[in-house]
Order: structure tokens, then C-alpha cells, then sequence
């Protein structure tokens, strides 16, 4: 399969002078998380969380400048191995000219099969962030960009109870909370799915794929043990 065949068409698009504020509205409202900012750049969701405090500034001051392409007959095992090795989430689709679509790691989840009998245990992260209800989200962004993360599980002990994500955090931000007031509770997502260090990496995938979801805790019968995000399913697809 090639990227052509699962990339996103109908790239949106702000200009320099957008406000990071307009930015992360037009995210949420398109369940998105990145915007391209004038073929010059892109900013997307968890740059405005990691520099919330920036939130009446521009796209300009956090965009990211460099914008790594892929042309669209490339085979999208190419496209896994690319954003596994930079590290990023998505690719622009073109000819380092003109721009035809973008490409995520949610597409890739959706459309790529983990082949052989690769176990969640065997790829999951084994230190991921936590946090309890009553963090406040600003220590949580401060924790998430420490360790270049967009998420966190929300623990009861050591009993998982919901995930926070950088969307999350967004959604706070939209509705100008002020972070450093703010607590987890507040904005957490309940009832997450959850996976075990037993269950296959393809089992994990697919319901990623169906739920519209990256990231899941993994978890025993009492407590957390881990988490398994879309980049080390990418990381496997990459091979």
C-alpha cells in the first residue's frame, strides 16, 4: 500500500499570524492535532500544551520549521520507518514543493499489520507518567515535556482509573482555564481501554484502529505496568 492510498487530502492550513489560541480551536473542533502554518511550518497540538503559557502569543513563535516530506508513491512501510528515526507523528506528503496530504501515525496504525507474534510485554513502555486525579494539569504538562510525552495514566495507588492527554489538556486550555489551577479529575478521560503485557501487539493495534485511540496503559489484574503508545507499535511496523 501506498501513502497516496491512506493520506489525508484536505490539509488545513493557518498563517503565520494565527493566534495559538485559533490554532488549538480549529484542532479540536476538526479532531485533529496538527495544523500546516503556510508551507513554512507545522505546530500541532502538543507544542501548544508543552508552551500553554504562550496561549496569546502566535503560531509563528512555536512552530515547527522543519517539515519532513514523503512523496506520495513511497510504500507506507517507508513512512513508518521515517517517523520512527526523526521521532515525529507525522510527514507532509509532496515534493518539498507543493503539498498533497499529510500522513500521521494514526493512519499508519489504521492501515499496517503487525506481522508475527510480537506480545504487548515485549515493546510496551515499562516507565510511562503518572499521575493522580488531584494533579494539576501544569505539574502534568511540566512532567510531559520533560520526558516528550502527551500522556499520562491517572492512578489510584497504583490502580489505573483514566489517562490525560495533551487533547485533554487542550480542551482546558480552550476553555481558558488556567493550568496551574486546574486538576486532573477535572479533565481525565474515564473508563479507558486497556490491554496486558500477554495480549499480541496486532490485538493492540486494531483496537487503537477501531476506538480512534494512541495510547493504552497495560495493566495486571491489580495494577499499571506499562503503556504502549503509537510509537512503539511504529517502531515494530518500521522493521
Amino acid at each position: 500500500m501506498l501513502v497516496k492510498d491512506i493520506m489525508t487530502k484536505d490539509v488545513i492550513y493557518v498563517t503565520k499570524g494565527t493566534s495559538i489560541f485559533k490554532a488549538l480551536e480549529i484542532m479540536i473542533n476538526n479532531n485533529i492535532r496538527r495544523l500546516l502554518v503556510e508551507k513554512d511550518g507545522i505546530i500541532t497540538i502538543r507544542d501548544i500544551v508543552y508552551n500553554w503559557r504562550k496561549i496569546d502569543g502566535t503560531v509563528e513563535e512555536i512552530m515547527n520549521k522543519d517539515i519532513v516530506f514523503i512523496t506520495p508513491t513511497s510504500d507506507i512501510k517507508e513512512a513508518c520507518r521515517i517517523m520512527t528515526s526523526e521521532g515525529i507523528g507525522s510527514l507532509v506528503v509532496g515534493d518539498g514543493v507543493r503539498i498533497v496530504g499529510i500522513v500521521t501515525e494514526r493512519d499508519l496504525i489504521r492501515h499496517c499489520k503487525v506481522k508475527g507474534d510480537v506480545k504487548v510485554g515485549d515493546v510496551m513502555n515499562v516507565d510511562p507518567l503518572v499521575a493522580t486525579k488531584e494533579t494539576k494539569l501544569s505539574d502534568i504538562v511540566d512532567f510531559m515535556k520533560s520526558y516528550w510525552q502527551r500522556h499520562a495514566v491517572i492512578v489510584d495507588e497504583k490502580r489505573p482509573i483514566g489517562v490525560i492527554s495533551a487533547k485533554d489538556i487542550g480542551r482546558a486550555l480552550l476553555a481558558k482555564r488556567d493550568l496551574t489551577s486546574v486538576k486532573a479529575e477535572g479533565y481525565m478521560t474515564l473508563n479507558v481501554y486497556k490491554v496486558t503485557p500477554d495480549s499480541s501487539l496486532e490485538t493492540a493495534r486494531l483496537l487503537m484502529a477501531e476506538k480512534n485511540i494512541g495510547f493504552l496503559p497495560v495493566v495486571d489484574a491489580l495494577s499499571l505496568l506499562g503503556s504502549l503508545g503509537e510509537r512503539e507499535i511504529l517502531a515494530v511496523l518500521s522493521i
